[in-house]
């Protein structure tokens, strides 16, 4: 699972009504069957009754409605319902994902949100650090004055929050390339070295090592892609997982790769 992914869904629980309308009374468990090896992203049951599932996708992926179709399928078996899915793209490159799919007999259509669509300026404004965090990811005016904003107000949070959160700022820049703009404003209002700073140290070096793994990541995938087509869940879990030398190892068999399982030979 990329670092992101965890960052995000932390936040999302507490900012989705900003993002999508709707406020989520109670989270449900987000594990499917285990014959499936599947899990969803987020779970939801809205003050209304109503299921919402979203999953956070950071590149285009050609079989996402194949995904959402077998989600929708195990979810109703499981609750008795059918949720609203939305799909919630935080990805750099533009969007480039269907959000319907039809087959003779039926079809499946879900939301697909894209972040940088979502007003950056309420999130700003809003109380919630969950908001003022995700609203790096949103439509800004001004990326610079917005990440001084964000900074501002993390600076007034409790010691262990201020750290999380800005842990988590530093992770979601770089699906953004703001991860450099975030560390320099830091330094600039803070006038330290974030790197030997008690507080935000630790948190710096480790966004930035978790986001260049990431950014390592999504390159190899996109590489694979190319190569050998649309990855199968079980490679992405595997791309994830390694260190920076496997994903090296890895980068050097994708010319000569006939089928996923040589990458790992």
């Amino acid at each position: 699972m990329h670092h992101f992914d965890v960052v995000l869904k932390v936040l999302l629980r507490n900012s989705m009504a900003r993002i999508t309308g709707k406020r989520v009374l109670r989270w449900l468990a987000t594990e499917l069957p285990k014959i499936q090896d599947l899990s969803v992203d987020l779970l939801g049951e809205t003050a209304d009754g109503e299921l919402m599932q979203i999953e956070v996708q950071s590149f285009n992926q050609k079989n996402m409605p194949f995904r959402m179709l077998r989600y929708l399928s195990l979810i109703i078996a499981i609750h008795h319902r059918i949720p609203q899915q939305i799909l919630l793209y935080v990805g750099r490159k533009p969007l480039d994902m269907g959000g319907h799919f039809a087959w003779a007999d039926g079809e499946i259509r879900y939301v697909i949100l894209d972040m940088r669509d979502v007003d950056g300026d309420p999130l700003l404004a809003s109380p919630e650090p969950s908001d003022n965090v995700l609203a790096i990811l949103a439509r800004l005016r001004d990326s610079g004055a917005a990440v001084r904003s964000i900074l501002e107000k993390l600076s007034r949070l409790p010691r262990d929050d201020a750290k999380e959160y800005y842990q988590a700022l530093l992770i979601l820049s770089g699906l953004r390339g703001l991860a450099k703009t975030v560390y320099q404003e830091a330094q600039t209002m803070l006038a330290i070295d974030l790197s030997e700073n008690e507080i935000l140290g630790p948190a710096y070096v480790r966004g930035r090592e978790e986001g260049q793994h990431d950014g390592r990541v999504a390159s190899l995938r996109e590489q694979i892609e190319q190569r050998l087509g649309s990855v199968p869940e079980w490679v992405e879990q595997t791309l994830s997982s390694s260190s920076t030398e496997e994903l090296k190892a890895i980068g050097l068999r994708v010319l000569n790769a006939a089928s996923f399982e040589d990458l790992f030979g």
